[in-house]
């Protein structure tokens, strides 16, 4: 009568389970490694489309303020120079010197390249809305710096969004940082 397993049993089982687990571990690590790389890279390709469309808008419009209100309100004074805004299909976006500002997440107001882009659930998302995707952003003197928040090290997975401080001057995107991802 045999009623269980004998404690050799129990060894080579546990033994065969440890040795997949760590033959699969480290490959799980990687893909995740990758899958925030590849987000990473999705907000910095959304950065660096939307900037120069914004750009093209404003050009095309010769700073002449549109005449009707924008999707979600507001019109758009399509200034080149100095602080502006500018309809995009979402709704208002503030700019400076042409190209989309540095705005905070969850400020008063339209958003910046965060809106512009893109970036979050909502057109206007707030800094927990951004958590929850995924993102942690930081603005400072006009430099929007966007990481991984799920990173190991957030700063080290990350890139920034400088915006225009001179007028007929692009705005600037940092190549990513992956170090830390």
């Amino acid at each position: 009568m045999n009623q269980g397993f004998t404690l050799i049993e129990l060894v080579v089982v546990i033994s065969i389970v440890a040795i997949t687990v760590s033959l699969v571990l480290p490959r799980v690590w990687y893909w995740q490694r990758q899958a925030r790389i590849g987000h990473l890279n999705y907000a910095r390709g959304a950065v660096h489309s939307s900037a120069p469309l914004i750009h093209s808008a404003l050009l095309a419009r010769n700073g002449a303020a549109d005449a009707a209100p924008c999707a979600g309100g507001g019109i758009a004074d399509n200034r080149i120079e100095g602080r502006g805004t500018v309809c995009t299909e979402q709704g208002l976006v503030q700019t400076l010197n042409g190209y989309p500002a540095s705005i905070a997440p969850g400020s008063a107001g339209a958003p910046g390249i965060l809106g512009a882009a893109g970036i979050g659930t909502g057109f206007s998302a707030t800094a927990a809305e951004l958590r929850a995707e995924g993102y942690e952003v930081r603005v400072a003197a006009g430099v929007t710096t966007i990481s991984r928040a799920d990173a190991p090290a957030p700063a080290q997975c990350s890139f920034s969004y400088a915006e225009s401080l001179v007028a007929r001057t692009a705005a600037s995107i940092s190549p990513s940082v992956i170090a830390g991802c």
